[in-house]
C-alpha cells in the first residue's frame, strides 16, 4: 500500500512509514502541496493520504478536491493529521469529505485501521487483501510492534 504524507513533520512521517513497513506498506512523504498535487495526477497508485492541515500557509483541502473531480482518485481516504486541532475544526474537515482527523500525538496503528477500513469500504475486502499482500504472520512481526511501541513509549529496549 502507497500512502502519500503531506506536511513538514519528519517525526509523524517516521512513525507512520515505521508501522506502515510491517504491512510491507510505504509513506512517501512531500513537503509542499505543488509536489503532492504532481504526485497524485502523475502516479495512480496511491491508496490514502495523511496530510497536515496546511502546508505552507495554504490548506490541505485543495488536495481533497482533486480527489473529488477524478474518478479514479474519489475513493482514495484522506485523512488530516495535526496540532491544536478544535472540535470546530474537525467538524469541518468531516463536512468536506475528509476520512478522519487525528491530532498529535497520535496512534499510528489507529491511523492505518481507520485508513485500511475507509478502503475496503470503497473498494472491497479482496482489492484491500491485494494491496496489503498479506504480510506473514509469524514472530518476527509481533517483535517489530513490540519494539515500535517500545520506541513510542520511550520504554529501552534490553
Amino acid at each position: 500500500m502507497k500512502i502519500l504524507y503531506v506536511g513538514k513533520d519528519k517525526n509523524s512521517y517516521k512513525i507512520l512509514n515505521e508501522v506502515a513497513s510491517l504491512s510491507q506498506s510505504e509513506v512517501i512523504m512531500v513537503e509542499s502541496l505543488e509536489d503532492a498535487k504532481n504526485y497524485i495526477t502523475t502516479n495512480r497508485d496511491i491508496h490514502g493520504i495523511i496530510a497536515s492541515p496546511k502546508v505552507d500557509n495554504l490548506p490541505s483541502l485543495q488536495l481533497l478536491s482533486i480527489l473529488k473531480r477524478d474518478e479514479n482518485l474519489k475513493d482514495i481516504p484522506f485523512i488530516i493529521l495535526g496540532e491544536d486541532i478544535t472540535k470546530e475544526d474537525i467538524e469541518y474537515y468531516k463536512a468536506m469529505g475528509v476520512t478522519e482527523v487525528f491530532e498529535i500525538p497520535f496512534n499510528p496503528l489507529e491511523v492505518f485501521l481507520i485508513l485500511t477500513a475507509a478502503l475496503k469500504d470503497a473498494k472491497g475486502e479482496e482489492v484491500v487483501k491485494q494491496i496489503l499482500h498479506e504480510a506473514k504472520k509469524d514472530k518476527s512481526l509481533f517483535m517489530k510492534i513490540l519494539e515500535l511501541i517500545k520506541k513510542l513509549f520511550g520504554i529501552k529496549s534490553e
